[in-house]
């Protein structure tokens, strides 16, 4: 059982990762006066907690969530700090959606072509793939805000042909 539920708190960590990348400024403009220690607290570990306490017994959940947290505090720590480190300042980076499409390439907006561009960048340009260094998550950090830019910007003109309907 302790294995499984290893698993499964593993598997939950890393889509809350992924989540978090996914939606940073997002959560940055929600959750920012909290801190980066009470947040992920509060959004990261509570949170993966609340939703383990109803298939795993207490100390299931104790032992394995402890082992892995500690296995993972430095990496989620990491992107906490540089993603939020990018959404302090957003003067310094402009929510343009004309910019956001060059830097894709893009010459017409459609979702289709902007997530295979997205993938294709992110394959190019992940740390782990041309090194782990500062240069090389500030370049993840920026094609991940950008894509957040045209998909919130793609979901309000979905949004709002819905509401003219």
């Amino acid at each position: 059982m302790d294995s499984f539920c290893r698993k499964v708190i593993e598997y939950m960590y890393e889509n809350k990762l992924n989540q978090f990348i996914s939606s940073f400024y997002e959560l940055y403009t929600k959750y920012n006066h909290l801190g980066e220690e009470r947040f992920l607290r509060e959004w990261f570990n509570r949170s993966i907690i609340r939703d383990l306490i109803f298939y795993f017994p207490p100390s299931a959940i104790i032992t394995s969530f402890e082992e892995l947290r500690h296995t993972k505090e430095h990496l989620v720590r990491t992107y906490v700090r540089t993603y939020w480190s990018f959404c302090k300042n957003p003067r310094k980076y402009p929510v343009r959606i004309e910019e956001a499409m060059e830097f894709f390439g893009l010459e017409e907006l459609d979702e289709g072509k902007l997530k295979v561009r997205y993938r294709k960048l992110v394959r190019e340009n992940h740390p782990d793939r041309i090194g782990r260094s500062k240069e090389a998550h500030m370049k993840m950090v920026k094609i991940n805000y950008y894509y957040q830019v045209l998909r919130r910007y793609l979901s309000d003109r979905r949004n709002e042909a819905l509401q003219v309907r």
